[in-house]
């Protein structure tokens, strides 16, 4: 996990596409994910495409050596209010059925 936040730290805070959407932005950052298995983080990124804006944050939770990655897709921004219930509600899941 620390890896991956120094990766994710490391890379540029904004990239520009070079594919169909010529000028879109995106926008990466780490922050400390709900307190859940042996360690987690909160993954937020963006996408400005002229004056649109869409966030697919995800919470990413270890337990051992397993990483569970709970996504949110394209939503306007604040629209996560529910990606924290969904990471528990997955992580409970996993640690029920190991999957």
């Amino acid at each position: 996990m620390a890896d991956l936040r120094t990766f994710i730290d490391r890379c540029p805070t904004l990239v520009k596409s070079s594919g169909l959407g010529i000028g879109d932005s995106y926008r990466f950052a780490v922050a400390p994910g709900p307190r859940l298995g042996d360690d987690s983080m909160y993954v937020s990124s963006s996408m400005t495409s002229g004056s649109d804006t869409l966030e697919g944050d995800s919470v990413l939770v270890r337990i051992g050596t397993t990483l569970v990655v709970v996504q949110e897709q394209g939503n306007e921004p604040g629209g996560d209010k529910h990606l924290r219930q969904v990471a528990e509600a997955a992580l409970r899941r996993f640690q029920t059925t190991g999957s």
